[in-house]
């Protein structure tokens, strides 16, 4: 789950999560995978939040559970209904045991010989350790540097477009975001087939790699800063238009 606020906690700590609908709702406990603290002047490209990983219920009865359990030493069974068990009839006298003095000591094993120690073999030389290869620092965009972005309906790009584009801001989910300041083209596929996708440029002002060690990247994308905005702007216009006609 991903919850957005202003204050997120630091990453790996232990919160408790009430999820409310109404009059009904329930209690989850997890972890925080990834926390985003974004500045006041970054707001209009990315909200603050963090991604929380849900303890599965085996995690939970395992931390309850003492690492002692089952160790312990098996209790007999039907112990009230144990009979006694009667001696027998006629037991012989055991000798007396004799005086530790007297006791005759057992001979000493003879030691044995020790076996030939063996010629040295010289080892055989090491072969040598091939270089490491160095891996790139981002990671190869199959896409050839175009982005694509695309709407699952109207209302998911008009939020997007009042939210984010009229400030100027807009932010990518990809598994390769490009570096630092490059300019990058992103093809908009509007939620309707009859309209063309419009291209744009942009600057990347911000980047989330995905996670290598510990799991996927809950926010694995760019942040990107819109350059020629206005005509931009006056090129989406027509077609926020008529999306606004078709959603009524």
């Amino acid at each position: 789950m991903f919850i957005a606020t202003n204050n997120p906690v630091p990453s790996g700590s232990r919160i408790r999560v009430e999820v409310m609908d109404r009059d009904r709702g329930f209690m989850v406990e997890g972890i925080v995978a990834h926390a985003r603290k974004m500045q006041p002047e970054m707001a209009r490209l990315n909200q603050s939040g963090m991604g929380v990983r849900f303890l599965s219920v085996e995690e939970l009865v395992r931390e309850l559970i003492p690492s002692g359990l089952g160790e312990s030493q098996e209790i007999s069974r039907d112990v009230t209904r144990a009979e006694p068990v009667a001696p027998p009839a006629y037991m012989p006298p055991s000798a007396p045991p004799l005086p530790t003095a007297l006791m005759p000591l057992p001979p000493a094993p003879p030691a044995p010989p020790k076996p030939p120690s063996p010629a040295p073999v010289a080892a055989p030389p090491k072969p040598p350790i091939p270089p490491k290869p160095v891996k790139p620092a981002v990671p190869v965009d199959p896409s050839g540097g175009t982005y694509n972005v695309r709407f699952s309906g109207i209302d998911e790009f008009l939020e997007v477009f009042h939210r984010d584009i009229l400030q100027g801001g807009l932010f990518v989910s990809t598994r390769y975001p490009a570096r630092l300041q490059e300019t990058v083209r992103v093809d908009l596929y509007l939620p309707v087939s009859s309209l063309p996708p419009v291209l744009l440029r942009a600057r990347v002002v911000q980047r989330f790699e995905p996670g290598l060690d510990s799991g996927p990247n809950l926010l694995s994308g760019m942040g990107l800063e819109l350059l020629e905005l206005p005509e931009l702007i006056a090129k989406l216009e027509p077609s926020v238009a008529r999306l606004k006609a078709l959603r009524i």
